[in-house]
């Protein structure tokens, strides 16, 4: 047994007591032991336990993105299903699946996806949500509330001519292909300004250099592929596009 475990008086039976005699006071205390399992089992058992005061600790530890673990973050944030309501429990985790700690998001996001399956998509979008993985659940989604998101990534990839560049085409490959996904009027219209850019570029020898060439060759394909089959769909499935 660890020694300062022992110390403290805190192990990890003496946290699975605590929860079941509903000691909140014990399992506040044992998130001072400096053993890291010691804390993770506290964290659980106060998601268990429940009550005001474990809802306002649980709410620190997840937000302390400097101060805590990713694991002690994620964990809090699971133990919080037992003291929010459903509804509120989903606006919660949407806080933390875009702009924070990878471990988190990836965490986070497949806990949001279990407790609103349905909205998931539109909320990833309402977050400013462009990462691949998103952009892949807008297309299986069918998120037409996406549609201005990928619209204006793409053209502010035109805008700065990196539609092959190293760090944007994965991206620019994927937006293209969402919006396919989507369908609708409004993913046609976004789908333009690559096209027109694509078109420019071969008119101009733009496409010079094996990769730069290959990245552009697979962009437009992907490119005509989803503006026909955009442009073939009565209308997105998900919801509406701004």
């Amino acid at each position: 047994m660890d020694s300062d475990a022992i110390e403290f008086g805190l192990t990890a039976e003496g946290v699975q007591h605590a929860a079941d005699e509903r000691d909140v006071m014990a399992l506040l205390s044992a998130l001072e032991s400096p053993t890291f399992e010691v804390r993770l089992a506290a964290v659980t058992a106060l998601g268990e336990v429940g009550g005001d005061k474990a809802r306002l600790v649980l709410l620190q530890i997840a937000r302390d993105r400097y101060g805590e673990r990713p694991e002690m973050r994620i964990e809090a944030l699971r133990s919080l299903a037992g003291v929010f309501g459903a509804s509120e429990y989903s606006g919660l985790l949407e806080v933390f699946i875009y702009g924070e700690n990878r471990k988190v998001v990836s965490a986070t996001r497949k806990m949001l996806a279990d407790a609103d399956p349905e909205g998931y998509a539109a909320r990833l979008a309402a977050r400013g949500a462009l990462d691949h993985a998103a952009m892949r659940t807008y297309g299986d989604a069918r998120e037409a509330s996406a549609v201005p998101l990928l619209r204006e990534f793409l053209s502010d990839r035109v805008s700065r001519g990196d539609l092959a560049s190293t760090e944007c085409w994965g991206k620019v490959y994927a937006a293209v292909k969402a919006l396919g996904s989507i369908g609708g009027g409004m993913a046609t219209e976004a789908l333009q300004p690559v096209l027109v850019a694509l078109d420019a570029a071969s008119s101009d020898g733009a496409t010079d250099g094996f990769l730069r060439g290959e990245r552009l060759a697979k962009i437009e394909k992907a490119a005509r592929n989803a503006a026909a089959r955009a442009g073939s769909e009565d209308g997105p499935a998900g919801g509406q596009a701004g």
